[in-house]
């Protein structure tokens, strides 16, 4: 056998390792990316989800500041995962809490209908509906609709079909129990016209929702900070879970 063949012979085996060598390390290196980016989104996703719990325990805590830290966590996640429906939900509810926390709506009930004042109420509803595209049944993007068209004062036909799209896709969900009772309540309240019409749905969610571990403290904590607990028991019956566990303190 030849020099030169030998050596030919040996420079196509490197060239064969060498090819080999470069596939497996191109896998780890782009492995590691993906294991890298993944990371980033999880630890990202959590930090903004700790930071709306805790603004839900004590609203007052919530700044624009905090808010705008977080809306640009979520997006960062959002530009690395952009088909994730649960992101675009999460960032609709933070559109929601920078407009809470810029106190340019207060009215629970019927708030003035000052659209070119409220860019982050239809910057809520964008990124809702881009996660309902993504996700149709999921009851969070529809309860994120009614919840803005709330804000805005406009509880017409279109509101109550969220609500009523809500119901259908989740009627056991936490979030959906809890957004009708807090409206259903606060309608009792205001003596608003809307109470009649939502009064059906509040008495069964109310019920449901009390049941219900995920939405039983935040309704159960409404009722009391508002007094509602004679309305709340006649409504639900002697016979209710409410009743016989002692929660609503019904005579």
């Amino acid at each position: 056998m030849s020099i030169d063949y030998q050596f030919a012979h040996w420079k196509k085996k490197l060239k064969w390792r060498g090819a080999v060598t470069f596939l497996f390390a191109s896998i780890a290196l782009f492995s590691f990316l993906g294991s890298t980016n993944q990371f980033f989104v999880s630890n990202t996703y959590y930090s903004v989800k700790n930071s709306l719990d805790s603004w839900n325990s004590a609203p007052s805590s919530v700044s624009v500041q905090d808010v705008a830290i977080a809306l640009k966590k979520i997006q960062e996640v959002i530009d690395k995962t952009p088909n994730n429906a649960l992101y675009y939900q999460l960032q609709g509810q933070l559109y929601e809490w920078l407009h809470f926390s810029t106190n340019l709506e207060n009215d629970l009930e019927a708030a003035p209908k000052a659209n070119n004042r409220t860019p982050e109420l239809h910057k809520a509803i964008l990124s809702y509906k881009e996660s309902l595209k993504l996700r149709p049944n999921w009851s969070g993007g529809w309860i994120g609709l009614a919840s803005v068209k709330w804000k805005l004062g406009e509880l017409d036909s279109q509101f109550y079909q969220y609500l009523d799209n809500a119901v259908s896709v989740g009627p056991q969900d936490a979030i959906v129990h809890r957004f009708i009772a807090e409206f259903g309540l606060t309608m009792y309240i205001n003596r608003s016209v809307h109470y009649a019409k939502i009064l059906k749905r509040l008495r069964h969610h109310l019920d449901l929702g009390i049941k219900n571990p995920l939405s039983r403290k935040f309704i159960v904590k409404f009722i009391n900070e508002n007094n509602l607990n004679e309305p709340a028991c006649r409504w639900l019956g002697v016979s209710n879970y409410a009743a016989s566990t002692g929660l609503l303190n019904c005579k």
